[in-house]
């Protein structure tokens, strides 16, 4: 059977599209319901748009060497740059600016305030910039400069523009003035990129999916070359998905640092997210190391849980759930089976998907019987990589 567009948009909410066969079978619940939620589950209403109620099994096939990984995906990130938001005030009056590597490029953009239209934004010309050191205005002191026609031309960082220093003024504080006149309250963010500086920050999370309440860790360090510099200063800053960007305290924990995400989740609407912001700074041989670095993750609110482990069968797997809100969930996993010389052997990625009301459910991760008898693979088969996807709410809840 063909699947809808529907179907297929339900089954890879959060990963890339498979293809393979459909096959259908019913949800076997054990229960009528719960009298109270698990502790650690919300009851939250549906969202507004049109879910699908429809049960639906999906497999595909898979090679026994296949390096499809369903394990969280850790992120890592390095930095060779820094970046800061001021007022157009601050600009015409002179902001200071950190070089820690000759020929930096400094870029300098627009933001637009809410509700504000693009093209009232005013952009700054290069030849209105002015650089400055001990108080002594330097002449010639770019050794390139770009505009914003040019970089709208070329369709990057819209109303911004940019000046590459000269190599000759090496590293220090330097002071970089407007002089053409600028809105009072417009703001702009200044970017300062050291391409090439030996000095970077490395930014690491295990993984980007979280759930509400869970504590976000991650390892940050600035190095020069291979070597970590020590009494590194870091602020740490969490970006809501309404835009605003709120300090959060970090602590150190076995080697790492945590930070407790802002609540408020009842208001994020579907599919946006949340950023940590890092900003950093050392010093190294008498100079002032600057750097930033971001990432995006998911918060989601565990409306529902895995309450056992699979029990593998011939042909499915039963998945025990506990759902506090009503919504389709979809249980998946990598299925393995055993080979004529007994070893366990990967066959194939498993997917089901059913409507689920609060309560407690006993849900069939179906398996294909088709690529089963071509593969020759026999029982006992494996499931790895158990996945609970809220497909209602495009949240990942659990992975085994």
């Amino acid at each position: 059977m063909k699947l809808s567009k529907l179907t297929i948009g339900l089954l890879t909410a959060t990963s890339v599209m498979l293809c393979g066969q459909l096959s259908a079978s019913s949800l076997v619940k054990v229960s009528n319901g719960l009298a109270t939620p698990a502790k650690d589950l919300v009851t939250i209403a549906l969202p507004d748009h049109n879910v699908e109620q429809a049960a639906v099994h999906y497999s595909q096939k898979i090679s026994a060497d296949s390096q499809l990984k369903l394990a969280p995906q850790g992120y890592n990130s390095t930095s060779d740059e820094y970046w800061f938001e001021v007022s157009g005030k601050a600009l015409n009056r002179g902001i200071a600016v950190n070089i820690s590597h000759p020929g930096a490029l400094i870029r300098l953009s627009g933001k637009r305030s809410s509700g504000q239209d693009a093209s009232s934004l005013q952009s700054i010309d290069p030849q209105y910039l002015e650089l400055s050191k001990d108080n002594n205005k330097l002449s010639s002191p770019f050794s390139q400069s770009v505009s914003q026609e040019q970089l709208a031309t070329a369709n990057i960082f819209a109303n911004s523009s940019a000046v590459k220093l000269n190599k000759a003024l090496g590293a220090g504080k330097f002071n970089l003035r407007v002089t053409q006149a600028l809105a009072n309250e417009q703001r702009y963010i200044i970017n300062v990129k050291e391409k090439d500086s030996a000095h970077k920050l490395q930014l690491s999370l295990a993984k980007q999916s979280y759930l509400t309440g869970e504590v976000l860790h991650f390892n940050a360090d600035i190095y020069h070359d291979d070597q970590v510099l020590a009494d590194t200063l870091h602020q740490a800053f969490v970006k809501l998905p309404s835009g605003e960007k709120q300090a959060v305290t970090l602590t150190v924990k076995d080697g790492q640092y945590k930070v407790d995400v802002p609540q408020g989740l009842e208001a994020t609407p579907l599919g946006t997210l949340y950023e940590l912001h890092l900003e950093s700074q050392v010093a190294d041989n008498g100079i002032r190391i600057k750097r930033n670095a971001k990432v995006a993750f998911a918060m989601a609110r565990p409306t529902a849980q895995i309450t056992g482990a699979a029990q593998v069968l011939s042909d499915q797997a039963l998945v025990e759930l506990a759902v506090a809100s009503e919504g389709r969930y979809e249980v998946s996993a990598l299925v393995s089976g055993t080979n004529s010389q007994g070893q366990l052997t990967r066959v194939m990625l498993s997917r089901s998907a059913y409507y689920l009301s609060p309560g407690s459910h006993k849900v069939a991760l179906n398996f294909d019987t088709g690529i089963l008898a071509e593969s020759g693979l026999k029982a006992p088969y494996k499931v790895e990589n158990l996945r609970l996807m809220d497909q209602s709410r495009m949240a990942l809840l659990a992975q085994q």
